[in-house]
């Protein structure tokens, strides 16, 4: 059949004929464009809404904890370890005088490619920073050695033994917690971040040492104020961001 449309030349009526002619150029369109439909719609499956954030127990849940690729790429987290420690040696005080004074030491278990004074020393000058607790001039901490006295013993361990030093709360291998006298943080985290911060680890790990801390201090998660907003410090922001925009410290607002 030929693509050009004549005119009628039988007895057929015109107004008739013009439209059968239009049904079948309409069909042969329906074929040539019903493939093209069905392509497009194999693709990703629509994004997912903003989980809720919120919750009452310290172990912070989190559905969203993927770390950045780069990072996922260049360390390798063992997921148990052998629960023994290696103990940071280092002592540095609060360079405020003002609030109560907290002590507390730091353990890294063994297996893990962590330097325990080094990580030591950045928690310390995470909590001495006028942006995070010290800045509320209600408390300062103070880092001393293992042995000594001390408030507070903090831990950076593998998913497993996170999990058994956080029971009853439910960390899952995932996430850190503040149980008793112990702020535990995962070491799965705390080399690795999480997808909320993207490549920034560094300001998620003081999101991280702020938080927990935070719970040892009484404070309990918050929700996200509104959109654009900084995220309040106790907001789980492992877990999203939602509407706000990422916040290491309890003073940037």
């Amino acid at each position: 059949m030929s693509g050009v449309l004549r005119r009628p030349v039988g007895p057929e009526p015109v107004q008739t004929y013009w439209a059968r002619r239009a049904l079948v150029f309409g069909a042969a369109m329906a074929l040539l464009i019903a493939p093209l439909i069905i392509s497009g719609a194999s693709g990703d499956s629509a994004a997912q809404p903003d989980p809720p954030v919120g919750s009452n127990y310290m172990g912070s849940p989190i559905l969203s904890m993927t770390p950045s690729t780069s990072q996922a790429k260049k360390v390798v987290v063992p997921k148990s370890g052998p629960g023994t420690y290696q103990a940071a040696k280092e002592s540095v005080r609060s360079e405020s005088s003002y609030g109560a004074l907290i002590r507390y030491d730091l353990q890294v278990e063994d297996g893990l490619s962590i330097d325990p004074d080094k990580a030591a020393v950045l928690i310390q000058e995470v909590l001495d920073d006028p942006r995070s607790w010290r800045g509320t001039r209600r408390w300062r901490f103070d880092l001393t050695p293992v042995g000594q006295s001390a408030t507070l013993h903090a831990y950076i361990v593998t998913p497993k033994t996170t999990d058994r030093l956080c029971a009853p709360y439910r960390t899952r291998g995932e996430v850190s917690c503040h149980h008793g006298n112990r702020v535990v943080l995962n070491a799965k985290r705390w080399l690795l971040g999480a997808d909320s911060y993207g490549s920034d680890l560094t300001n998620y790990r003081r999101y991280l040492v702020n938080h927990e801390f935070g719970h040892a201090l009484g404070k309990r998660h918050e929700n996200c104020p509104g959109r654009g907003k900084l995220a309040p410090v106790m907001m789980q922001q492992t877990k999203g961001l939602g509407q706000c925009r990422k916040n290491p410290w309890p003073q940037s607002r």
